[in-house]
C-alpha cells in the first residue's frame, strides 16, 4: 500500500476529487496554504495499493497544469527599486507535488 500526499491549487481541486470519484478511488482533501506565495491550496490524500499509483498520477498530471503567473515582489524587500530587482516576476504556479510514501499497515475501525 501507498500513502499518495497531493498538493494541488484550490481551483483545481474540485475537478480532481470528481475525477478520483469517477474512477471509484476515495480521497480526503483538506484546505492548506502555500509559503511563498500564500495561496489556497487543497492538500489531498489517499490510500492505495501499489497498482493504483500510476493511474491516479495520471490523473493528477492530466487536470492540474502549471501555468505562469506574474508576482508583485515589492513586498520582498520594502523599496526594491533601490535594490536594482524588478518589482514584478513571472513564476510558475499551478500543477500539482505528489508525495508518495509506503503504508506499514492500514486499520480501518
Amino acid at each position: 500500500m501507498k500513502l499518495i500526499i497531493v498538493f494541488v491549487q484550490k481551483e483545481d481541486s474540485q475537478k480532481l476529487l470528481q475525477a478520483l470519484r469517477q474512477a471509484n478511488l476515495s480521497a480526503t482533501a483538506m484546505e492548506s496554504e502555500g509559503g511563498f506565495l500564500q495561496h489556497k491550496n487543497v492538500t489531498i490524500l489517499m490510500a492505495l495499493p501499489e497498482e493504483k499509483v500510476e493511474p491516479v498520477k495520471k490523473i493528477i498530471k492530466d487536470i492540474c497544469q502549471s501555468h505562469t503567473e506574474r508576482v508583485d515582489t515589492s513586498f520582498a524587500a520594502g523599496d526594491i527599486e533601490s535594490v536594482g530587482l524588478p518589482t514584478q516576476i513571472d513564476v510558475q504556479v499551478g500543477g500539482a507535488t505528489i508525495l508518495e510514501l509506503d503504508i506499514a499497515e492500514v486499520t480501518k475501525i
